[in-house]
């Protein structure tokens, strides 16, 4: 018994990465510039009603989400939205969030239209510093900013993704323009970036859909540079079937999360996320082995601890991140 205690110990004491591979947001839901609730960006908003909150989360929720994405201030507030104070208490909001089953990724700097990306670096910084130090608990992710091309050199987001990460182990992500690269097509924007939040356009005018053969090669090109890809901003109606449709091909395609709707549950997990730091792990899992008097078994997909006889105490991690607890007790 001591031995299934020390393992029962173990299973619950696994630490989990801070990964962002599957995420799943639908952070435009309508018409944005008439449509109060059709943003998630601005639901940390005061013009938002509780029951208008509650009505918004339900979409989301219902849409097959994990992740919501917002906005931790938006001074001008020119969207049918309004304005998101950069003072305000969101603590409560964000815990009812995680409590319902969505996960926040806060976003730093608002568009352009805002004006909150004029004020000096050193603001920006200490902003960055406020937020974390704030809400790094209830938050999943950050993403610097939105649209940062149109606001910033490339050295001055790397820069702000420099400092978050010295602050936080949560993801760090970089939004552009559409296009790898954003409208300069500089690929250093993200260089310093976890993930590369990728915005396909073609989608607020038309079928309000991205072409798929460009959202593919796209996807395709940014794949290249190595980092992990959400395709984030590919429809403005994340709730119809065209654009879930286009989700789920993203994801085939090597997408690992999408921002505007699909179907699919699979989307870029792995099966290294399971534990933060694997080699302690597999340590770990080897300590309790000899206590055990079992055999280790480890493959590339799993680790599993079971006894040479087939009895007493077994556990494996499978590839979807699962721990399995076996036992056999006779007496």
């Amino acid at each position: 018994m001591r031995c299934l205690f020390l393992l029962l110990f173990f299973c619950n004491s696994i630490i989990y990465a801070d990964s962002l591979h599957g995420v799943r947001s639908s952070f435009l839901l309508g018409d944005i510039w008439n449509d109060k609730t059709s943003t998630s960006l601005l639901y940390l908003s005061d013009s938002w009603s509780d029951a208008e909150r509650k009505h918004h989360r339900g979409r989301l929720l219902n849409n097959g989400d994990t992740h919501i994405d917002m906005y931790v201030r938006a001074a001008r507030g020119h969207l049918a939205g309004g304005k998101v104070d950069p003072n305000g208490d969101f603590l409560f909001r964000l815990r009812e969030l995680r409590a319902e089953g969505l996960e926040p990724v806060l976003w730093l700097i608002p568009e352009s239209k805002n004006g909150d990306h004029k004020e000096s670096m050193d603001n920006h910084l200490a902003f960055i510093d406020k937020t974390v130090n704030s809400y790094d608990k209830e938050s999943s992710a950050y993403v610097v900013c939105l649209e940062c091309d149109e606001m910033f050199s490339s050295a001055e987001v790397n820069q702000m993704v420099r400092h978050a990460k010295s602050r936080t182990n949560k993801p760090i992500a970089v939004h552009l323009a559409p296009g790898v690269g954003g409208f300069k097509g500089d690929t250093s924007y993200y260089a310093e970036a976890d993930y590369i939040f990728l915005q396909f356009g073609d989608h607020l005018t038309g079928d309000y859909v991205a072409d798929t053969a460009m959202a593919v090669a796209m996807l395709k090109e940014a794949l290249k540079l190595g980092k992990p890809v959400v395709a984030n901003e590919y429809s403005l109606y994340s709730e119809s079937a065209q654009a879930k449709a286009l989700g789920d091909r993203l994801c085939a395609e090597g997408a690992v999360g999408t921002g505007n709707g699909r179907t699919v549950t699979f989307c870029g997990q792995r099966a290294a996320e399971v534990p933060k730091a694997y080699g302690s792990a597999a340590l770990a899992v080897g300590v309790i082995a000899i206590a055990l008097g079992a055999t280790v078994y480890m493959q590339n997909d799993y680790t599993s601890v079971r006894t040479s006889n087939e009895e007493g105490v077994g556990m494996r991690y499978d590839t979807d991140g699962k721990v399995f607890l076996t036992y056999k007790l006779r007496w």
